[in-house]
């Protein structure tokens, strides 16, 4: 089998089209289509599917026309009372210093910048690598002894001045417009949450185009969208808030992370239910009436995992943490019956997806299937 060559191309709407095919037989481009900057839409092309001509036009046009509207649309709104400087922006890390000084030098480079931004390093094996990276960029640093992503993240948030606060992951690249966009998220005081969206940073290796290929995290649409508890989202809503967004580009309220505890001890990376912290706190927050923004200009370019070994790890943990957070909610009150019935659908979808895997030949695909699967069967145990 020949392996599949992955790009990023950034496409301007307001300059003339490109004049040659977008992708050469056994590549797959990923499309970030953008109008005054502002990221508006996204297409992929694949396997030199992408000649410009009227087709090529006409997909771009589709793409983006929702993205273009809701800019439009808000160019009549009044802006957030909030600004740029009222954000800190916190960056939870363990043992990736090249990652993180990416990350921050693409904060140091935004236009507004931030309030602050504060590192916290989640008992990283070399410290001092930490500790360097951080003070080249001008970042304060704090220290967790003992490894934890949720215990991190609460340590950077109690050291943060802002009245907003913004997480971004480490292996993540804040977008030109990613904080301005985070702001405008908060510009009713009924909002307690903003939630971005995310883009590959690179598609280099076999695993980066497989997530890209069974992830949904980069396919939240081009349009703000705002989630209250009476929103009208699924037969499962509240409970399925990963449609909503997720911790590795997330922003709330100083005032109200505080008081809701910040993120459960309980979950997360580093504790044994592997992930679930941030679709606890987004299904906490929506539950107590108070409201969530998406944000798709709030846009992170993630580096997805280089090899497979780690992506099979990391569907394992998306299945135990989704396990883990279902079992938290119903401890705090979310309807069994509920959760009974959201993780049926759950089974249900992951049948259809190992199913098509398994017709179109797809190993790959039915191997990670099977991994987040199995992180599902143990991870409701977990969570003590």
């Amino acid at each position: 089998m020949t392996r599949r060559r992955g790009r990023i191309l950034e496409l301007a709407l307001d300059a003339p089209p490109p004049s040659v095919p977008l992708a050469s037989p056994g590549e797959v481009v990923y499309v970030v289509l953008r109008r005054g900057g502002r990221p508006v839409g996204r297409l992929l092309v694949d396997d030199g599917d992408g000649p410009v001509g009227a087709g090529w036009l006409e997909r771009v046009a589709a793409a983006s026309a929702d993205g273009i509207a809701a800019a439009e649309v808000e160019a009549d709104i009044e802006p957030s009372p909030l600004g740029a400087a009222d954000v800190s922006v916190v960056i939870a890390t363990r043992n990736r210093p090249e990652d993180l000084s990416t990350c921050l030098a693409a904060l140091r480079a935004l236009a507004p910048p931030p309030g602050e931004i504060v590192v916290a390093d989640s008992a990283s094996d070399d410290p001092a690598a930490t500790a360097r990276v951080a003070e080249e960029s001008g970042a304060r640093l704090v220290r967790c002894d003992r490894a934890g992503l949720s215990l991190a993240r609460n340590t950077g948030a109690a050291a943060a001045r802002g009245s907003v606060i913004a997480f971004l992951d480490d292996d993540c690249r804040a977008d030109a417009g990613w904080l301005t966009a985070i702001v405008r998220g908060f510009a009713d005081p009924a909002v307690d949450v903003v939630t971005g969206s995310y883009a590959p940073s690179e598609l280099e290796t076999e695993a980066q185009l497989l997530f890209l290929d069974y992830a949904h995290m980069d396919r939240r649409g081009a349009v703000p969208r705002r989630f209250a508890r009476g929103s009208v989202i699924s037969r499962h809503w509240p409970l399925d808030v990963w449609r909503v967004g997720s911790g590795g580009n997330i922003a709330v309220r100083a005032e109200a992370f505080r008081a809701a505890g910040g993120f459960r001890l309980d979950l997360g990376l580093g504790t044994p239910a592997l992930g679930g912290e941030d679709l606890f706190l987004l299904w906490s927050t929506i539950r107590s009436g108070r409201e969530v923004v998406y944000r798709a200009d709030a846009m992170a370019w993630h580096r997805h995992h280089r090899g497979l070994p780690a992506l099979r790890r990391v569907m394992f943990g998306y299945g135990a943490g989704h396990a883990a957070y279902l079992r938290a909610a119903v401890r705090d009150g979310a309807p069994r019956g509920q959760a009974l019935i959201y993780r049926a659908s759950f089974w249900y979808d992951r049948a259809k997806r190992l199913a098509r895997a398994l017709v179109s030949l797809r190993p790959l695909h039915a191997g990670l299937v099977l991994r987040e699967a199995a992180g599902m069967v143990v991870g409701g145990r977990a969570q003590a």
